[in-house]
């Protein structure tokens, strides 16, 4: 498989970009919701909520990276052409939900990187390496932005809904082949 796009298929890069950060955001959304309904002392699969919390932090790190690598490849790598099953309205759809994927990539950890340090819980990256804070503690804005990061998150979920239902749809019931040129490992 190629690494770069062709006109017809995904290259193996765009794939990578794709299949992690959509992994790295299945994780996030599962750890969320355990780790915010954790009691104090409890445990979920042998861990606490302070492990919870320090990876949802440092995955959203990871995340952020990423975003900002696939933002780039996307923008210096063309793109194959419209698949030809997807009709005009279905291609104006597909364009605004990766305009809305982008959006939700940045704003996701960037909101709960401001939550933690506004709210002056700070980062241990991986549990090893204590991040400093940039901004200090503004408990003013912490909520705000919690409040934010739990919009975006619900969002993110409508979103990503949307164009995994769009790519079922296309290539279950109406049998193009459409997810074959993003799936990994298709010829």
């Amino acid at each position: 498989m190629p690494l770069k796009n062709t006109s017809t298929r995904y290259g193996s890069v765009t794939r990578f970009f794709h299949w992690s950060i959509f992994a790295l955001f299945v994780y996030q959304f599962l750890g969320a919701n355990i780790m915010t309904r954790l009691g104090r002392d409890a445990t979920a699969f042998g861990m606490d909520g302070n492990f919870y919390y320090n990876w949802h932090k440092s995955i959203g790190l990871v995340l952020l990276v990423l975003a900002i690598a696939r933002f780039i490849w996307r923008k210096t790598t063309p793109l194959p052409r419209w698949d030809p099953s997807l009709t005009k309205p279905e291609r104006a759809i597909s364009a605004r939900l990766e305009t809305w994927l982008y959006v939700l990539m940045f704003a996701l950890p960037l909101s709960g990187f401001l939550y933690v340090m506004a709210g002056g819980y700070g980062i241990k990256l991986f549990g090893l390496l204590a991040l400093p804070n940039p901004i200090g503690k503004q408990p003013a804005w912490s909520g705000l932005v919690w409040t934010l990061h739990v919009v975006l998150a619900y969002a993110a979920l409508i979103v990503i809904a949307w164009h995994v239902g769009l790519g079922i749809k296309k290539h279950v019931f109406e049998k193009s082949g459409l997810m074959n040129r993003m799936l990994p490992f298709r010829k």
